[in-house]
């Protein structure tokens, strides 16, 4: 019977839909056990892949701040409201947008070289930390962030959360699980709110209806807490099946025979790292023992 066995992955491969190549598993398996060398110790393989990280990160976010900030908003923007000042269909300016709103040429164009003028005087805090010229556009910036900011929270945290919380008690043809829910729901409310009252005195009602909040309040903050580690957990296996992946035959650098699985690259390049780390343990200078 002839087994026909999957090719094994080539060394270089751009493809982002097909299977990683031997280069790029290599990597993914040294910056992973890189960032897991931490457990051990604050190591220099570690800095290594964590410098990568934030160098790799710091650079792709300026790219995408650019695209977003710069060519998309300006240049893109600049070039369609010229166009559009010379270029209507009656051989008069056309309307374009701008905020999402249809405005003249001349007014989009004014505006957005007015946002270039903000920025370069921004910029003026790069020559000095104390330059009044930055602070006209920090100003409008910190000034229109909170504006929106705080309508779009109070929009998202507290309607939603009221409008969450206004739930009929007893539902039509809801069964008796719902109506505990919705019970709790509502009690549990009352008695969070009823914790947070500091203009009267701790009675025996408002007192009770308290503790009864704190231990609603722990089982919130514990639920989404076990949450978060469960999330963090399943990065973890994730990362381990992947890792595992790697380390089948199909990945390995020697040809057949029983130790193929040593040259794979979760084996390989964990080896050096548990190498390089040793090495580094013993060649530390060890410290002065005193009175010796």
């Amino acid at each position: 019977m002839l087994v026909l066995q999957a090719a094994p992955p080539r060394w270089f491969d751009l493809d982002p839909a097909a299977t990683p190549d031997l280069a790029g598993a290599f990597l993914i398996t040294l910056l992973t056990l890189a960032v897991f060398s931490f457990l051990y110790s604050d190591n220099p393989i570690y800095k290594l892949a964590e410098h990568l990280f934030i160098g790799v990160g710091t650079a792709w976010f300026t790219m995408e701040f650019y695209e977003s900030g710069v060519l998309k908003s300006l240049v893109h923007h600049l070039q369609g409201a010229f166009v559009a000042l010379h270029g209507g269909a009656d051989g008069g300016p056309r309307a374009v947008e701008l905020g999402g709103y249809a405005v003249a040429p001349g007014w989009a164009i004014t505006w957005r070289l007015l946002a270039v003028v903000l920025s370069v005087m921004l910029l003026a805090r790069l020559v000095r930390r104390d330059a009044w010229v930055s602070r006209w556009p920090l100003a409008l910036m910190i000034g229109i962030y909170a504006a929106l900011k705080m309508t779009g929270e109070t929009q998202t945290k507290l309607v939603k959360q009221i409008q969450q919380t206004m739930v009929p008690m007893w539902p039509k043809d809801a069964s008796a699980a719902e109506v505990a829910g919705n019970l709790v729901l509502v009690l549990g409310l009352v008695c969070v709110l009823a914790h947070f009252i500091f203009t009267y005195r701790r009675g025996r009602v408002l007192g009770g209806l308290s503790r009864v909040g704190i231990i609603v309040l722990m089982l919130a903050f514990g639920s989404r807490f076990g949450f978060a580690v469960l999330g963090r957990i399943a990065l973890l296996i994730e990362r381990v099946s992947e890792l595992a992946s790697y380390g089948s035959p199909a990945y390995a650098l020697a040809g057949e025979g029983g130790l193929r699985w040593a040259t794979t690259p979760t084996f390989l390049t964990g080896a050096i790292i548990v190498l390089v780390l040793v090495i580094a343990a013993l060649s530390r200078p060890r410290a002065a023992t005193p009175g010796a």
